[in-house]
């Protein structure tokens, strides 16, 4: 049986000036008495000794998420060009000067990066956070300055989900159609609706009753064999597509960042990158077109009459050792237990356990490896690559998250 390991204080921040953006988003206190409210922030992008972006929650959830920024003032120019784009759409942004750090906040509308693509959704909706409190939009996902994705509800048939990002989407619909015609089964987005002359702004239809990560642990055993099929099918497809980082060059990268964090963790995930490498060139790996990304709620279950499953989400896809994306479901089904659990084996890991029968049963992959031993350094990898998950989510406790997490990859690298 699993067991989430006690929270302890042995690991405590070391102060460090380049971290004071994030630091002063992390004191949900402190940041509520400068707000003038009770709030919280998470999903925290750390540029240290720049600044830190965030989403800003109010801690009674009434309202929709914003955006908030605190900078350094060697990074006030981007800060200049974000009120910038505001008043020439006659939006209000908030300023908030502390000690040798501004403060910038604002609602969704007013996102700085996202402006453009929100543009293309105003005529059906000028204010996104009045759409939020009124029930007409939900906001599914929102990374501030990179992508919002929504919920519209319509009269009379299902909602559809409005995806915008700060980049073009353009060669989305051409990536999924390759991927369909190798039998992956995927959602395209439906290109007849007049938001999507917006290159920034995608529409997508409805599918199914959720993902296979929302579904109770039963039901979802019964489908993940047909996630592992379609996972399958991708990885035997012929799918062009770039190389996706070199893995040890990536986790090196972020154990360099964790420097500008903590330098103890950081000299600490350097180690166990270091290991991860020893297994990676050990043997021969099978590769080709993997999803980079692939997780249970990348997995949307089908209703009655509809495909069992469809895959979404391919912003990381590329071509890429094929286990990676074993190891990533796996991982996260073991976080999703609890920060500090133990891997008791794959027999833990019901998901996991059915959509590895399902992939093998597809007989699409003979040359990936399923077993426990060839997942276990992929496993490493994935939580290596989201070591500084508790910090970006301001979780108050997050140096001894980060440790607990270095404890669960020292483990599965034994």
């Amino acid at each position: 049986m699993s067991t989430a390991a006690p929270l302890t204080t042995t690991h405590r921040p070391v102060p460090i000036s380049d971290r004071a953006s994030a630091d002063l988003l992390i004191d949900a206190s402190r940041l509520s008495e400068l707000v003038g409210r009770e709030v919280r922030a998470t999903r925290l992008r750390f540029k240290p000794g720049l600044s830190t972006s965030a989403v800003l929650l109010d801690a009674a959830s009434e309202t929709a998420p914003q955006w908030i920024q605190v900078s350094h003032d060697a990074h006030l120019d981007k800060l200049r060009k974000a009120l910038e784009k505001a008043r020439e759409r006659a939006q209000r942004v908030h300023l908030i000067r502390t000690g040798d750090l501004t403060i910038a906040h604002g609602t969704i509308d007013t996102d700085p990066r996202l402006q453009k693509g929100l543009d293309g959704l105003r005529e059906l909706h000028p204010f996104v956070s009045e759409a939020v409190t009124m029930g007409d939009l939900q906001v599914l996902r929102y990374n501030p300055q990179r992508r919002l994705v929504l919920r519209r509800e319509i009269d009379g048939r299902d909602p559809e989900i409005i995806r915008i990002t700060a980049h073009k989407q353009a060669t989305v619909d051409r990536s999924l159609a390759a991927y369909d015609a190798a039998g992956v089964p995927v959602i395209h987005p439906d290109t007849s609706r007049a938001l999507a002359h917006n290159q920034r702004v995608t529409v997508w239809p409805w599918f199914g009753r959720g993902d296979l990560s929302s579904l109770p642990t039963e039901s979802g055993v019964e489908v993940a064999p047909a996630a592992g099929a379609a996972l399958a099918h991708l990885h035997g497809s012929a799918v062009p597509g770039d190389d996706v980082p070199e893995p040890v060059s990536a986790l090196r990268a972020i154990s360099n960042d964790l420097r500008a964090i903590d330098p103890e963790a950081s000299a600490r995930m350097a180690q166990l990158v270091a290991r991860f490498s020893d297994h990676l060139v050990a043997r021969e790996w099978a590769s080709g077109p993997l999803h980079g990304d692939f997780s249970a709620d990348q997995v949307l279950v089908g209703r009655a009459g509809e495909d069992v499953v469809r895959l979404t989400d391919f912003d990381r896809a590329g071509q890429g050792v094929l286990t990676a994306d074993l190891g990533t479901f796996a991982a996260t089904e073991l976080t999703e237990r609890g920060g500090g659990t133990r891997f008791d084996g794959l027999d833990s890991l019901p998901l996991t356990t059915a959509l590895l029968q399902g992939y093998v049963e597809a007989q699409v992959c003979p040359s990936v490896p399923t077993d426990e031993a060839s997942l276990r350094p992929w496993m490493a990898r994935s939580l290596l690559a989201r070591v500084t998950d508790p910090f970006r989510g301001a979780d108050p406790h997050w140096l001894e998250s980060i440790h607990q997490r270095l404890d669960q990859i020292e483990e599965l690298l034994s």
